[in-house]
């Protein structure tokens, strides 16, 4: 168990090596001054016994006491010091390598691992992993160390013979202890699966709170809840039950251990083989043994537990991530043209392809729509240039046709692979409108400033960043907070953004107008997932946001859908006009809102079924002629109710 958690803690041990040693040291001079107290008293009886015990010598043998007092004192704050912070740190560097690694995550990863199995691995098998570093290591060295030092101070003090005889019971309990630690792992990892489905049903219910409530499903959920809470305490209480036997355990094998010494010291007294004060320190000593042997459960029950949350944990941090960045990727300085060539995908775990065969050039500066039926492959062509998914030429194994292009020529930037590039500088020249609006809970003036990025923004954190906080919380105390009150005295750094281009992106929103009906403008809260805010104007939200970093390719993904006709035009015309020398993509089920664009491409089951501009599209007829006259037949009887 100990050599699988030195490999577990490896990624610690490299970095609070130092104060682990200077906790050892100082720990090590505790146990060996805590251990001499039972010693001084034992001599001191026989110095009574044999009536040589004078006052100067009493005298010396306090001040003695009192000193080794003292240096336990000292020794034993900074030993405890060290391994208290010890958790801290732990904690730190493991909730930042899991959130560090699912930032670099894609999709598929997400797809595998639910949310509430994130959220839990995040904090409490995080939280148990820190308690094996801080605690835990408490518990190591006073079940190992601490009990050596006693049994070596019982065998030198008195006799090693009744030393060996008193410690044969302890086999008992380590083999005891071995075979409920065992049971723990697998019980405690249960524990944590059940935690799982409860963050999974929680967090489903407060996003779906509203279709509980209008299909009147709250008893229903209630029981599910119950049902769930349920299964976690009876699982929970399997790992305390079997956590409840270290202790009947060890007072049972301490009463047998005080058993053998007083029956066994006796017989040695009577052959002179010890003295009554040596006989007398071995008692102490069995006493200071109890504490070890508790330590010793307490230390299975931890280290248990924190190598089942180590080893959920590890899942996260060993997951190979299907996208990578060349070790040479190259940084996007601009986006130019971009080229589809025979390109075709597959969702992540599916072999069907969504997309079939595409092959077209977005110009720079040109507005391209992506129209279809649903599930035509719009949303997925789009996500292409943002490199969400894994294409053909992330894979591992992929069967190459000699008559199309190699799988990395398929999709170009600007004339180069995509996948050439470093992902995050591509993805500053773009603004991402989804078709659902996420929303964080911060205000309306944050949610928007969110959008403002440059190159040097330093997200998301690097190894040279995450060192720096963790050698900023090893620092003495005083250290840290010194530190603390600077940063806080510190004049924040003021927006990058200016008034003038944050006024512009709610013009172009169509926003403006409901900065008066929000109650506090744009320093309202928008809530959880945008709850303050309406349909259209969470849509119109993120448009705002993604328009405040000027990209060079604009992405809009059927994120209009919520607004109504005159402001769907308001947006578009302002996007016309704004952006007529940067590249916009947009997908719409809405026909008009691609009216104006350079270039239509019309989906059928993946493929492109038609592509042209407008007026041909429409000459052409089809699928898009018939959909569009539809559309408009629809509205302008919607505008004749209306003025009715």
């Amino acid at each position: 168990m100990l050599k699988k958690l030195k490999r577990q803690y490896r990624w610690l041990l490299e970095k609070y090596r130092r104060e682990y040693l200077i906790a050892f040291a100082c720990v090590s001079i505790n146990y060996l001054v805590s251990v001499l107290p039972p010693w001084f008293a034992g001599r001191a009886a026989d110095q009574i016994f044999s009536s040589s015990l004078t006052l100067g010598g009493l005298l010396a043998q306090v001040a003695l006491m009192l000193t080794v007092t003292l240096l336990a004192y000292i020794s034993g704050y900074f030993w405890s010091y060290y391994l208290i912070k010890a958790y801290d740190v732990t904690e730190l560097m493991a909730r930042q390598r899991t959130f560090s690694k699912l930032l670099n995550q894609n999709a598929p990863f997400f797809l595998a691992q639910s949310t509430g199995s994130l959220m839990g691995k995040s904090t409490n098998d995080v939280s148990s992993i820190a308690e094996m570093a801080g605690f835990g290591m408490m518990m190591l060295f006073d079940s190992t160390l601490y009990q050596l030092v006693i049994l070596a101070i019982m065998a030198i003090n008195g006799s090693w013979q009744l030393t060996l005889l008193t410690f044969l019971p302890y086999p008992l309990l380590i083999f005891f202890s071995s075979k409920v630690g065992n049971r723990i792992y697998s019980e405690y990892d249960l524990a944590q699966q059940a935690f799982d489905d409860i963050n999974d049903h929680v967090l489903e219910n407060i996003q779906g709170i509203r279709v509980i409530r209008a299909f009147v499903m709250e008893d229903q959920e209630k029981a599910l809840f119950a049902e769930r809470t349920g299964h976690l305490f009876r699982q929970n209480m399997r790992v305390a039950r079997l956590d409840a036997l270290f202790m009947p355990a060890s007072r049972l094998i301490q009463g047998s251990s005080f058993m053998i010494a007083l029956l066994v010291g006796a017989r040695l007294i009577g052959t002179g083989t010890i003295t009554i004060g040596q006989l007398m320190s071995h008692v102490f000593y069995l006493g200071m043994l109890a504490w070890p042997m508790i330590a010793m459960g307490e230390f299975i029950n931890i280290s248990q537990q924190a190598t089942a949350s180590m080893d959920r944990v590890q899942e996260i941090w060993d997951w190979r991530e299907e996208i990578a960045d060349p070790p040479d990727a190259i940084p996007c300085e601009s986006i130019g043209d971009i080229t589809f060539d025979r390109f075709s995908f597959c969702w992540p775990g599916q072999t069907k392809p969504i997309l079939k065969d595409l092959s077209f050039t977005i110009r720079r500066g040109m507005t391209v729509g992506v129209v279809g039926r649903v599930g035509s492959g719009k949303t997925a062509l789009l996500k292409q240039i943002l490199r969400f998914y894994p294409q053909e030429a992330d894979l591992p194994s992929v069967n190459i046709d000699p008559s199309l292009p190699p799988p990395a020529e398929r999709l170009r930037i600007n004339g180069l692979p995509i996948r050439l590039f470093d992902r995050r500088s591509l993805r500053r020249h773009i603004g991402y409108v989804p078709q659902e609006s996420n929303l964080f809970s911060l205000s309306v003036r944050e949610n928007i400033l969110m959008g403002a990025r440059s190159a040097t923004d330093g997200w998301p954190p690097g190894q040279e960043d995450r060192d720096r906080e963790i050698a900023f919380w090893k620092k003495p105390y005083r250290g840290i907070v010194r530190e603390i009150e600077e940063r806080e005295a510190a004049t924040p750094k003021p927006s990058s953004v200016s008034d003038q281009a944050f006024e512009e992106v709610l013009r172009i929103a169509d926003f403006a107008k409901d900065l008066e009906a929000l109650p506090e403008g744009l320093d309202t809260l928008t809530g959880e997932q945008g709850i303050a805010l309406s349909g259209g104007q969470k849509q119109r939200l993120s448009i705002a946001r993604a328009l405040l970093g000027d990209p060079e390719v604009l992405i809009l993904d059927d994120c209009l859908s919520a607004v109504d006709a005159i402001t769907e035009k308001n947006v578009l015309q302002a996007l016309t006009r704004e952006r007529a020398d940067k590249t916009t993509l947009v997908a719409s089920h809405r026909l008009s809102a691609v009216r104006d664009a350079d270039l239509i491409l019309v989906l059928e089951d993946g493929a492109i079924a038609a592509r042209g501009r407008h007026e041909s599209l429409m000459a052409e007829g089809g699928w898009y002629a018939e959909q569009f006259e539809l559309q408009q037949l629809e509205e302008r009887k919607s505008t004749r109710e209306e003025a009715m």
